[in-house]
Order: structure tokens, then C-alpha cells, then sequence
């Protein structure tokens, strides 16, 4: 959608240039004009944010340092260097797209009124609501699986260990 925007395209009634008018109108400062103009707004760079979080989350690398850090290189990561982001990244977006897909099924069934806000029609609105929050949902959806699954691989069972280093009794 924003990418649409940026590239001179409408979408949801909507025009690039309707969009940074409404932000330039809305009190954006300059650089966030600029970003907006290539597609890019706060969203957007934290939903990158994010995704970099979720393959750190569930691929190998995300548990040892990288190479370009050469004072850590080879490191374990401590598990709540990415849980903690991860925990606080699931409990915002998620119930936010959760109880915005349910406003925006209400609103489509008719049983809620979607406001128009700064778009031409409720149903433009709506169109850019549904967007949005199934966006939100699944990704905070996902967020919460992968910190699950990271949590589980990284945890250290003290059984385990132990059993390990105490073989059982023979009689």
C-alpha cells in the first residue's frame, strides 16, 4: 500500500501525494516527509525492525554474535537480548491487530461504523483497516511463536545436566 503510494500510484482512494499532504498537514517534519515520500514511514521501518528480529528469532545466528563484532565474535547472545524485544514487540501488535480485525469485521457486517478519517470513504478506510491490522496480527502472531520456539531451543534444562553428570544407580 505505501509502496503504491510512493511510487505514484492510488490506493484506497488515495494518492502519494494526498498522503504526504495530509501528513505535511498533520505536522511531519521534513525528514519524515522525505521518508515518507520513498514509501518508508514509521511502520514500515519498524516492521523491518521487526522481521530482522523474527529471523534472528529462528535461524541459527541469532544465538552467537556475528563476525563484525569482533570483540564478541562467537559468543552465545544472551537469551534476553532477543526475548526481551520479542516480548514486547508480540504484546503490542498483536492484540492490536487482533482487536482491530474484530472493529473491522464489525464494521463490514455493519454492526460498527468505520470513521473515514482522512480518507475520501468509510470503505476506503476500511479497505486500509483491514490491511493493517491482519499485518499487525500476524506479525505479532508470529513474534509470539518464534520467542516461544527461541525460548524452548535456548533454555538450559537443568535435568538434563544433571543426568548427564550423575549416571543412574545399577543394582
Amino acid at each position: 500500500m505505501k509502496l503504491v503510494w510512493a511510487s505514484g500510484g492510488t490506493f484506497a482512494g488515495m494518492t502519494g501525494e494526498e498522503m504526504l499532504a495530509i501528513s505535511e498537514r498533520n505536522g511531519a517534519s521534513g525528514t519524515w516527509l522525505s521518508l515518507e515520500s520513498w514509501g518508508l514511514d514509521g511502520t514500515v521501518l519498524l516492521a523491518a525492525l521487526g522481521v530482522f528480529l523474527l529471523w534472528g528469532l529462528v535461524r541459527p545466528w541469532g544465538q552467537v554474535f556475528p563476525r563484525w563484532t569482533p570483540w564478541l565474535h562467537g559468543r552465545r547472545v544472551p537469551r534476553w537480548l532477543l526475548l526481551a524485544p520479542a516480548c514486547v514487540g508480540a504484546a503490542t501488535p498483536a492484540p492490536y491487530g487482533v482487536f482491530g480485525i474484530g472493529y473491522a469485521a464489525l464494521s463490514t457486517a455493519g454492526v460498527a461504523e468505520m470513521r473515514r478519517g482522512d480518507f475520501h470513504s468509510p470503505s476506503d478506510a476500511l479497505l486500509v483497516a483491514w490491511i493493517g491490522m491482519v499485518a499487525f496480527a500476524l506479525h505479532g502472531v508470529a513474534l509470539i511463536a518464534a520467542a516461544r520456539s527461541y525460548w524452548l531451543r535456548t533454555r538450559s534444562d537443568r535435568r538434563t545436566r544433571v543426568d548427564a553428570e550423575c549416571p543412574p544407580a545399577t543394582s
